[in-house]
């Protein structure tokens, strides 16, 4: 499990922890969790201290997470997995999450309408949490036994709204992963003669030796159960809303979601992209891709245009990736690059990177390339169409005034016109800005439009309660409420 979080940072790095189950101990699931990127949190630089906790949290099942927070705060007592103890066995629980639960405040509110129900957290975990629980007791209301995992989360369905993969164990060592009836979130597994494993991307099963392995579809759930591993159906999917973010920015570029490779997706932005090249390239431009994730996209673009790819920008390593940052973002950025400059001075800057949220990552490295790297000129070219709506599915993005875009283009669903690339390129800082156009992100990572959550593009919510919140953000933004949408 360690092998397995570590492997995944690139979706957390606020904090991590693990659940296991051991029938020797007297607690027969034990939860460690801490603040911190994982390595720091397994103490990986002090052998003795690590061995100590790999010995003290040992088993043969449990549940892993490394978190990014998109609701409540950066505490250690919000980093999961959350534990839920109990006398009886398949009441005493642990699990972890990955999403957002839009319908939360509704869901919250159901909760503490209850008597002498009081919430610990301001997250939507916890609410998972509570909920499972009751809807345990409810099906195990006349039996006494544990109920069937499928009913369980087939009860859950009809209540929850949004995005949620979530891994769970309980005290017989039963381990469970939920894949939600729309896709929203990547989950795949492996299983051999020796270990049945799961996580959200391949990458981190192949860096375990598990090299063979399936996707758990939308509304799946994947049960573990002494020996036997299955997979059941716990509800319909009418549909798949699988998020585009995950092959343009969210995942290790090294991984496969729902069959079709991140590093390809990214490499056919980039040939999309240079299609649509409105500038006359010569010898005096340099292509430079922001690393890490913009790198396979920018490489694809430079081949296509004739031009070099340079690293022109050095990433400092031991700083995390800046968009996932808990917090003070904008502060990370003056020690996240090294700007080369041997490569820019005086030339001509393509500069390419995935996205631009809230533009101020994109603004601080224009300034970099131009001041320290003494380029003559900087040229954003973007591998996303510009964000122009809240995420309510698990990016933290949850608000209008965040977001740049908004401030200069309203029109969703269509792309982006010129005069308003002009003023965001203002700016920014840069002398010119190229989105990618809405047509070639279904196209390049290779699914139907239907089958992608493309709402923070073009407000088209797949959900009830996104539609709802998308409503309600337009207000919040119109009275200038900052808090997270689905919080608030």
């Amino acid at each position: 499990m360690y092998k397995l979080i570590l492997n995944l940072q690139n979706r957390g790095q606020l904090s991590c922890g693990l659940s296991t189950y051991n029938k020797e101990r007297s607690l027969l699931i034990s939860t460690y969790k801490e603040l911190g990127a994982v390595n720091d949190v397994f103490k990986i630089q002090c052998p003795g201290k690590t061995n100590k906790i790999f010995e003290k949290y040992s088993g043969d099942r449990g549940i892993a997470h490394t978190r990014y927070a998109t609701s409540g705060f950066a505490r250690k007592e919000e980093a999961q997995p959350f534990e839920r103890m109990h006398g009886r066995k398949y009441k005493w629980f642990s699990l972890c999450f990955n999403g957002n639960i839009a319908n939360y405040s509704e869901l919250r509110k159901h909760l503490l309408d209850k008597r002498d129900y009081h919430m610990v957290h301001n997250n939507d975990t916890e609410i998972i949490m509570h909920n499972i629980s009751r809807t345990i007791n409810t099906l195990s209301e006349d039996t006494n036994k544990a109920p069937d995992p499928v009913d369980i989360f087939s009860k859950l369905s009809e209540k929850m709204d949004g995005a949620y993969n979530i891994g769970m164990i309980d005290a017989k060592g039963k381990v469970m992963a939920v894949r939600d009836p729309l896709g929203f979130k990547p989950l795949c597994y492996s299983t051999d003669n020796e270990k049945s494993l799961f996580a959200s991307e391949s990458v981190a099963l192949t860096h375990c030796n598990m090299n063979h392995f399936k996707f758990l579809q939308p509304g799946e759930i994947l049960i573990n159960d002494k020996d036997e591993t299955k997979v059941e159906r716990y509800a319909k999917c009418e549909k798949k809303a699988h998020c585009m973010f995950e092959w343009v920015y969210f995942a290790n570029v090294s991984s496969i979601l729902d069959e079709k490779s991140v590093y390809l997706a990214r490499t056919n932005l980039g040939k999309e992209m240079a299609k649509s090249e409105p500038l006359e390239l010569n010898d005096d431009f340099v292509v430079i891709p922001v690393p890490d994730s913009s790198k396979p996209f920018g490489d694809s673009y430079a081949f296509e245009v004739g031009l070099p790819s340079k690293e022109g920008l050095v990433r400092n390593r031991y700083v995390g990736r800046t968009f996932i940052e808990g917090c003070d973002r904008s502060n990370k950025v003056e020690d996240k690059f090294t700007v080369l400059k041997h490569i820019t001075k005086g030339k001509k800057v393509l500069l390419m990177d995935d996205s631009i949220v809230r533009g101020n990552t994109s603004k601080k490295i224009v300034n970099f390339i131009k001041e320290k790297g003494q380029a003559k000129e900087v040229h954003l070219r973007i591998s996303c169409p510009p964000i122009l709506s809240p995420c309510f599915y698990g990016i933290d993005m949850s608000t209008i005034g965040e977001l740049i875009a908004p401030k200069y283009f309203k029109e969703t669903g269509e792309d982006i016109s010129e005069k308003a690339c002009e003023d965001i390129a203002k700016e920014q800082g840069a002398d010119s800005l190229v989105y990618q156009k809405m047509e070639n992100i279904p196209k390049s990572i290779g699914l139907p439009k239907c089958d992608l959550c493309m709402a923070c593009l073009n407000g088209d919510y797949p959900t009830e309660w996104g539609c709802k919140l998308y409503e309600k953000a337009k207000k919040n933004f119109k009275n200038g409420i900052k808090e997270r949408t689905y919080e608030c």
